[in-house]
């Protein structure tokens, strides 16, 4: 008899201790990467939510990527940068702060009309510490559009991404980043 407590007394814990590591590992609902809200969550019509494309990430470079035939030769030499351009801290708080998911008003909608090329020509990839690729924040000045993973952030018929466009153009003039690549 105490054997056999003994065995349903094991039993119960290791159920007990399986059920918390599989709770610990879910995330709540309608949450993403990292327990932010993701883009699945619901927003009224104009409201503004901040995304960060990848929060762990230890380190965010920015890579140039376009046609080195007719680049000039400061394009030419970021573009051959296999290593990209490290950001600071305070640039990396920058970032951090320039892009929203934003859910438009009925007018807006309406009236919304869609980038003509989304070519992209700089690209601030997310690494984790152990220098693996996490994210990636694409952004085409040309046309003002901007796209991201991690995967599984999607927008709704009604919503679009929105991007601080001057701040971070000024950011990348103060690091001798051009933005008007191939456009």
């Amino acid at each position: 008899m105490k054997r056999s407590n003994t065995i349903i007394a094991v039993s119960v814990a290791l159920l007990v201790a399986i059920a918390v590591a599989l709770g610990a590992g879910l995330q709540a609902p309608n949450s993403g990467p990292s327990g932010l809200v993701s883009a699945t969550a619901e927003l009224k019509p104009g409201q503004r939510q901040p995304m960060i494309v990848a929060p762990e990430a230890v380190e965010v470079r920015l890579f140039v990527e376009g046609r080195s035939q007719d680049s000039p030769a400061r394009v030419a030499e970021l573009m051959k940068d296999g290593d990209g351009i490290l950001l600071t801290a305070k640039q990396r708080a920058q970032l951090d702060r320039s892009v929203f998911r934003y859910r438009m008003t009925r007018e807006e909608f309406e009236n919304n009309a869609i980038a003509g090329c989304f070519i992209p020509h700089h690209f601030f990839r997310y690494y984790d510490a152990a220098g693996k690729q996490i994210g990636e924040l694409a952004v085409c000045y040309c046309c003002r559009g901007v796209d991201m993973t991690p995967a599984g952030w999607s927008l709704g018929d009604d919503e679009e991404w929105e991007f601080d466009y001057a701040g971070i153009e000024q950011m990348l003039k103060e690091m001798n980043v051009p933005v008007d690549i191939d456009c």
